[in-house]
């Protein structure tokens, strides 16, 4: 049972911010109710962030409510306003108010249908679970639990508010938040709710990739991700986010052994998929952002790679750090969440302590090398620019006489190139 007492003090803050609200909402006939994450974490005693936003319900429809935020609202935003939602600014604080409704993906579409209600019952039916169908009436502080989510926070249990197949066919994305909330709260499934992600793996193919994208970085930043990727993976859900995955067990060993870094993780999980090359080929299928496309091959390329052949002295350390690009601190969590590493953290340390210019601009550049070996602009600076770049990372750090010396001789012996000379 809930502490009414304990929950009005925790949202006090609330309250007094939202009285001015209430009291417009009141003086036309509305309802207006506090819902969302806020009424589940304060039933948890878990803390404010200063910067919450505010999300209400309310029976009141969309004209209705851009009237009563047009006479106080600093800003108002009404790109959801065929959803039901109005947004605004008020005092500062972003606040979103929603008209009662209930949604859900018809057949293969990708946007929901909507449709209002005047009853916060059957608006609370349609959220995704039980520990999220509560809202508190405004402003008597009354919790408003038809579905017993206040309940099933004290006893640690994930449950819909409906049938579990409705709930999912609703919005199939709340499968994948099933597991978010499996891990960020130390909750339990019930096994219809398992049972009924199985069956309806398929559907989250009609979910827009962007909005399974940033599903997927809501879990890779959980403090622990592991309880969620588990049943991703016993549901048949995590190929269709990640990829064909060829020994999930391993892979969530390694992903428990991994650093918080998103990116790591990612580079770990798909380490299942296989190499660098059909990592990235599975990530732009499932259309992720550039940035995410180009840095997880990369990584799991280079974690690989000390994995596979660990660099033997100076110059093979120097490459492998280098060839890193700039991520070689991810590239070795990457590597020691999958394998042994050694001293490779060290050795690197070491390394660029001693030699901080490793990742500074050459010696010379091309203009002092075209004037020294007499080219023109061409593939010829190139090569020789390549030539002196190999010689830093064999040789080590590079003084200018040291460079021009050997690129003179380099370029007496090359048979490669018979550059035009400038006259």
């Amino acid at each position: 049972m809930t502490d009414s007492s304990a929950l009005a003090k925790r949202l006090a803050p609330v309250y007094e911010e939202a009285q001015d609200l209430t009291d417009r909402f009141a003086a036309t006939g509305y309802r207006l109710y506090l819902v969302g994450g806020m009424v589940r974490d304060a039933l948890l005693g878990l803390s404010l962030q200063e910067a919450f936003d505010l999300d209400f319900t309310t029976d009141a429809e969309p004209p209705v409510v851009k009237a009563i935020l047009e006479d106080c609202a600093e800003a108002l935003w009404t790109q959801g306003e065929r959803f039901g939602t109005i947004g605004a600014y008020l005092d500062g604080r972003r606040v979103e108010i929603t008209t009662h409704r209930s949604e859900c993906y018809v057949s293969d579409s990708r946007k929901p249908e909507v449709e209002f209600s005047d009853a916060i019952q059957v608006d609370l039916s349609r959220r995704d679970f039980t520990i999220n169908a509560m809202a508190v009436e405004l402003p008597s502080g009354r919790l408003v639990d038809p579905f017993g989510g206040a309940d099933d926070l004290a006893a640690r249990r994930l449950r819909t508010p409906l049938e579990p197949c409705e709930t999912f066919s609703d919005d199939p994305i709340r499968m994948m938040r099933a597991a978010r909330f499996l891990a960020q709260f130390q909750l339990s499934c019930e096994p219809s709710l398992i049972y009924a992600i199985q069956q309806m793996a398929e559907r989250l193919s009609i979910v827009a990739h962007e909005r399974i994208r940033d599903e997927l970085d809501r879990l890779l930043d959980l403090a622990n991700p592991v309880p969620a990727f588990q049943l991703l993976f016993d549901t048949d859900l995590a190929h269709r986010v990640l990829g064909p995955i060829s020994d999930s067990v391993r892979v969530l060993e390694c992903l428990g052994r991994a650093e918080s870094d998103p990116m790591v993780r990612l580079a770990v999980l798909m380490s299942g998929v296989g190499v660098s090359t059909e990592v990235r080929q599975a990530l732009i299928e499932r259309r992720a952002s550039k940035e995410v496309a180009q840095v997880v091959p990369a990584l799991l390329g280079s974690a690989q790679a000390a994995l596979a052949s660990p660099p033997q002295g100076l110059s093979d350390l120097r490459r492998w750090v280098v060839d890193a690009q700039g991520k070689h601190a991810e590239a070795i969590a990457v590597a020691a969440a999958l394998g042994d590493v050694g001293s490779l953290a060290a050795d690197v340390a070491v390394l660029l302590e001693a030699e901080p210019d490793l990742f500074g601009p050459p010696v010379l550049d091309g203009g002092e090398i075209m004037t020294l070996l007499g080219l023109l602009v061409g593939p010829e600076v190139g090569a020789a620019v390549a030539e002196l770049r190999r010689h830093r990372l064999e040789a080590g750090p590079l003084s200018p006489v040291e460079a021009r010396a050997h690129l003179l001789e380099w370029h007496r012996q090359s048979t490669v190139y018979a550059p035009p000379r400038l006259v």
